[in-house]
């Protein structure tokens, strides 16, 4: 292929080496900005798991990289700096641990996958906000068009792999500030070879499901840099050594074609969505639909006898009625809708290891159907996730409430005050989940100033973060957690 006939790595490789944030919508790096917090925050909260903390040692042990005084990239597991790779990979794992991680219903998890890698090179070549902010958007949008077109992907693969690694690779190229034919390499190298993951880990509650994020941006930075040395990736490697293995539709590249004319023009970060609810997005519509019969209709829960979730196809999956890990009830619709009626919560500690043993969330998970309704998936496929629930109860009564799209993305997107909010509690220790009567947007909107005292630390993370374009050098958003 010549530049009179470029692969669709060479267009994306255009586009990143090309954009300027004063080109973007003041609205765009608003958006862009608010997923950076969230993702900070999420990875910030997981990466307390107690097997990330063990796996950044290991890793080092096997690498012979501890701590480092100058360079590396923030570790928030261990609060330290680190190899960039050994920074992104921990950081994105604990991201994905809590499944509280940003989203975007058109193209899966793009912020775990761009976040953390971009941080990791920021913070080494001491980039200014400015250039971390413009890396996170073009490698955002760049791999954003991929994951929107290979979706649905044949035989089970998982969202966290195959084509993900385009965005690390796509961030780390913009930070070390790469030609438009080094990094159209660098995509290249990034799907070929390409990490093939799979849904079952997640439904099976393995927690390797949690490293897949983390494994896909240490090959992202990976691939760029390998390109920076000159090696090259395969001509065509989207069109020929990824595609026909991974996407499912027989359309796909003629839908990335169509999307990638678009760079520029349309922002993918826009339609992304935050969650507050710690399990998988497709239990989202379900939980509120549930949520609001519970408060609404005055629900016993030991009254239920019966849970009717309609919902569209993929939501299907998450019908696991006895899970026996955290990660397994977070991909279980019957689980998150006991434990939201027994434990009162849907936030992080509704996944607490001792739940999943409560005799009356087991009764009432064992109550509850999932299955498909025609409309939710036809509606899915243009973005919009619902459900519709029925519940029974013993004394012969029938309540039914639809849900047309969970909060947070799609045509129910939150304000920024109520992400603000979520990166505080997540960050102080606090639960993400804040209850299911919010119908007003007014008390979600206050000023980060509003913080107890208490949290300053955070407040002035959080304030540094949301001003990103002024810092002089990423490095200084998380001097305060070096120092503790």
């Amino acid at each position: 292929m010549t530049d009179n006939d470029p692969d669709i790595a060479t267009a994306l490789a255009q586009y990143a080496t090309t954009l300027t944030l004063e080109t973007v919508p003041d609205a765009v790096r608003d958006r862009a900005t608010l997923v950076v917090l969230d993702t900070i925050g999420v990875c910030l909260r997981g990466s307390q798991t107690k097997y990330v903390k063990d796996a950044v040692q290991t890793t080092a042990q096997l690498d012979c990289a501890g701590p480092q005084a100058t360079g590396g990239g923030t570790t928030f597991a261990t609060a330290d700096r680190r190899p960039p790779t050994l920074a992104a990979f921990a950081n994105a794992a604990g991201g994905t641990t809590l499944e509280l991680d940003e989203g975007n219903q058109r193209a899966a998890h793009m912020g775990v996958h761009v976040v953390p890698p971009a941080l990791a090179i920021a913070e080494h070549r001491q980039a200014s906000g400015h250039e971390f902010l413009r890396a996170v958007i073009a490698a955002y949008e760049a791999s954003a068009r991929v994951g929107d077109a290979i979706r649905p992907q044949r035989d089970g693969l998982h969202p966290h792999g195959t084509w993900a690694p385009i965005g690390a690779a796509v961030a780390t190229g913009c930070i070390l500030g790469i030609d438009r034919s080094t990094l159209a390499h660098a995509i290249r190298i990034a799907v070929n070879p390409f990490i093939a993951t799979h849904w079952a880990a997640a439904l099976e509650g393995a927690t390797v499901r949690n490293v897949y994020a983390g494994t896909a941006c240490r090959h992202g930075i990976q691939s760029a840099f390998l390109a920076k040395s000159g090696v090259t990736g395969v001509e065509g490697a989207l069109e020929r050594c990824l595609f026909p293995y991974v996407a499912g539709e027989d359309d796909a590249l003629e839908t990335l074609e169509r999307t990638t004319a678009s760079l520029g023009e349309e922002y993918y970060v826009e339609s992304s969505y935050f969650k507050i609810h710690a399990a998988c997005r497709y239990t989202h519509a379900p939980i509120e639909a549930f949520g609001k019969l519970l408060t609404e209709s005055d629900l016993d829960p030991d009254s239920i006898t019966s849970i009717r979730v309609r919902t569209f196809e993929a939501g299907c999956l998450l019908n696991n009625t006895t899970p026996e890990t955290a990660l397994e009830a977070k991909f279980s619709t019957p689980y998150a809708l006991s434990a939201l009626a027994i434990c009162g919560t849907t936030g992080v500690d509704a996944y607490a290891e001792h739940h999943l043993q409560n005799e009356r969330i087991q009764r009432l998970a064992s109550a509850v159907t999932v299955e498909e309704d025609p409309e939710h998936t036809r509606r899915a496929k243009a973005g919009h996730w619902g459900a519709t629930v029925t519940v029974e109860t013993a004394g012969g009564r029938s309540f039914t409430e639809r849900v047309p799209d969970a909060r947070g993305g799609g045509d129910n997107p939150f304000a920024p005050g109520k992400i603000r909010e979520k990166f505080r509690r997540l960050v102080t220790g606090g639960d993400a989940d804040w209850g299911l009567e919010w119908d007003s947007e007014a008390d979600f909107n206050s000023n980060s100033d509003s913080a107890p005292d208490s949290e300053s630390a955070v407040t002035a993370l959080e304030d540094r973060i949301l001003d990103l374009e002024s810092q002089p050098d990423v490095r200084l958003l998380f001097a305060d957690l070096l120092e503790t």
